[in-house]
């Protein structure tokens, strides 16, 4: 072999390696944020979901709000696993620790039917590019034995970005979500 093909063929691996650093995936999961609980337990048993969410956010890859009319859908900015599936559990780890109750789950998780369920109708979840993550959310309760309907809810979150980049983000979207248990936890509570 010559010495110009072995240059060529370890400066074409390193341009392959270049380019494949350059274009990596990066994957992103909402978490709960709220605090645990101190003080008194309770024995509420809540079964969170199911959890509709609207098409345009029902996929692999983050949705941004660029424009009145304008959405963004970066390739490369992905979900790890599935949306719907994450904030079920985030918003049922949330709740469990808003009411002090180790009896929280998703739907996701349980067969047990609990002593109430809810069941969420996701209309907007998104972050408006630069500015803040939107959350429009509609909830009702229902009897976990008889699946009768208590009550219907109705509600719009916001939370400001702090910072930049995707992990900013996901951070304030998860922000919703506590703040979507917070309000599911006071309907609960009357």
């Amino acid at each position: 072999m010559s010495q110009n093909f072995i240059r060529f063929f370890l400066a074409a691996c390193a341009a392959a390696l270049l380019t494949g650093c350059g274009s990596s995936d990066q994957f992103y999961r909402l978490s709960a944020t709220a605090a645990a609980p101190v003080g008194r337990t309770s024995d509420l048993s809540v079964v969170v979901g199911p959890v509709s969410v609207p098409a345009y956010i029902d996929r692999a890859e983050l949705v941004f709000q660029a424009g009145d009319n304008e959405f963004q859908v970066p390739a490369n900015v992905r979900w790890i696993g599935s949306l719907q599936e994450n904030i079920s559990r985030v918003l049922a780890t949330n709740l469990g620790q808003i009411l002090h109750s180790g009896r929280v789950r998703s739907s996701l998780e349980t067969d047990s039917p609990g002593s109430y369920q809810i069941v969420l109708d996701i209309r907007q979840f998104h972050a408006i590019s630069g500015r803040e993550a939107i959350l429009d959310v509609s909830w009702r309760i229902q009897n976990g034995a008889s699946r009768t309907t208590l009550s219907r809810h109705t509600r719009s979150f916001r939370e400001p970005i702090a910072g930049d980049g995707y992990n900013a983000v996901v951070t304030a979207e998860s922000r919703l979500l506590e703040q979507c248990a917070e309000a599911i936890a006071q309907t609960l509570r009357r």
